[in-house]
């Protein structure tokens, strides 16, 4: 597997390290730099060079962990789920930049699943469809797995960019707040909007 098909799968896992990533995020989510880059733009948008997406209400953009471009998380989010809360699970969004390779996107996609599937053996893919975003070819897959004893659902978007480029949204909740969280995390995915 590419390192790129790898990046992309741990940015969609992140979960799978649960309290360690909340605790990343925390800690390394206040320096000076980003507060000054945060008081610059829109609480309820990510802008980056290379495109903006908007924020659900109260979501926070934080420092992005390593494979992802950007990352926020709902910080004040109450979970209910007590094996959820041992690992300080929050509901985040990424994005993350990977590269078709030549691949065409049923191709791309197939590699990433089966990366996915060989990395998380319980991973059941629930849903599937094709999406336009502001004018790019788009594909959503609806996920679910269980991690340290936690039932997650996750949505994957893969956004055709530029000429090899895919952009990749994961949102990752838990499964009991996927019914509060569905429609939103659609109506921020189409929000995406790529600069060049």
């Amino acid at each position: 597997m590419k390192k790129s098909f790898v990046i992309v799968i741990g940015v969609v896992l992140i979960i799978s390290i649960g309290g360690a990533a909340w605790w990343y995020i925390n800690t390394h989510g206040n320096t000076a730099k980003e507060s000054s880059e945060e008081a610059k733009q829109p609480q309820n948008k990510i802008i980056t060079d290379d495109f903006s997406i908007n924020l659900p209400t109260g979501w926070k953009q934080t420092t992005a962990a390593m494979g992802a471009s950007a990352m926020a998380v709902n910080a004040n989010e109450d979970i209910n789920d007590p094996t959820a809360q041992k690992i300080n699970f929050k509901s985040y969004l990424a994005v993350s930049y990977d590269i078709f390779q030549g691949k065409n996107m049923n191709d791309y996609l197939q590699t990433v699943k089966n990366g996915l599937s060989q990395t998380i053996s319980n991973v059941i893919f629930t849903k599937e469809q094709d999406m336009t975003i502001n004018g790019r070819p788009a594909h959503a897959i609806e996920m679910e797995l269980i991690q340290q004893g936690v039932n997650f659902k996750i949505l994957m978007v893969v956004v055709k960019g530029q000429g090899d480029d895919a952009w990749v949204i994961s949102f990752n909740t838990i499964k009991s707040g996927w019914d509060g969280y569905k429609e939103t995390f659609y109506n921020v995915a189409n929000s995406f909007s790529l600069k060049k």
